[in-house]
């Protein structure tokens, strides 16, 4: 009998953008995504927690050794963005209402919301998404736009697809993103140019057929 191979757990490592924020880097075995620890005066804010079994022990010590509390943010409800939610100590959740359905916990986010803790200025916002119906993004300082999965496609009868109606409102919503650089779950490099961003979804878009409702692409990871 032939015996199954395992893939070598792989541990993230810590990344620096700027002074204030630091990214894990995402894992596949097991799948975790990005997870972006923002820095206040107050708190520290985390975008997505992943699902590596390292991040809570990350945060946790983190929050120790500054005495500075946790505030979570979830992109949406997949587990490898939500799964250690459990495992960690935190003092407040945002998330969408379709990751509420799942986390069972914390506060809704439903139309534009900003926080100001110290130099940093978050913006939380809904963003339409084919990957995720109720995902959430978040603007920081109004220089980088994390987005989670929202930029991509979802999987249906075999197929990569995008709702095309859903592409073109989350288009028009992303370009009125003050931020210049977009930041990308799963992607190398994790940020982009916004114009870059865009630029590939609408080539996506643009290969719409009038009588269909959803566009047939190759998935962009």
């Amino acid at each position: 009998m032939k015996e199954e191979r395992k893939e070598p757990i792989q541990i993230p490592h810590i990344q620096t953008i700027n002074d204030h924020i630091s990214y894990l880097t995402p894992t596949e075995h097991p799948l975790s995504a990005n997870v972006v620890i923002i820095e206040g005066d107050a708190f520290f804010w985390v975008y997505d927690v992943g699902n590596h079994p390292a991040v809570s022990e990350v945060l946790q010590k983190k929050s120790e050794q500054t005495g500075k509390e946790i505030r979570v943010i979830l992109s949406h409800f997949h587990p490898d963005h939500i799964g250690n939610l459990s495992e960690i100590s935190c003092e407040a959740v945002y998330q969408g209402k379709n990751t509420f359905r799942y986390t069972k916990t914390g506060t809704v986010i439903e139309e534009d919301t900003w926080f100001q803790d110290g130099d940093v200025r978050l913006h939380l916002f809904p963003i339409p998404s084919s990957h995720a119906k109720g995902s959430l993004a978040l603007e920081v300082d109004e220089t980088w736009c994390f987005l989670g999965d929202a930029a991509y496609a979802t999987q249906k009868n075999g197929q990569t697809i995008y709702n095309a109606e859903r592409l073109l409102a989350e288009i028009r919503v992303l370009k009125n993103v003050r931020a210049p650089y977009f930041l990308l779950s799963h992607s190398e490099p994790f940020q982009q140019n916004k114009e870059d961003v865009l630029e590939w979804m609408e080539a996506i878009y643009e290969k719409r057929k009038r009588d269909e409702s959803y566009i047939k692409t190759p998935q962009r990871v």
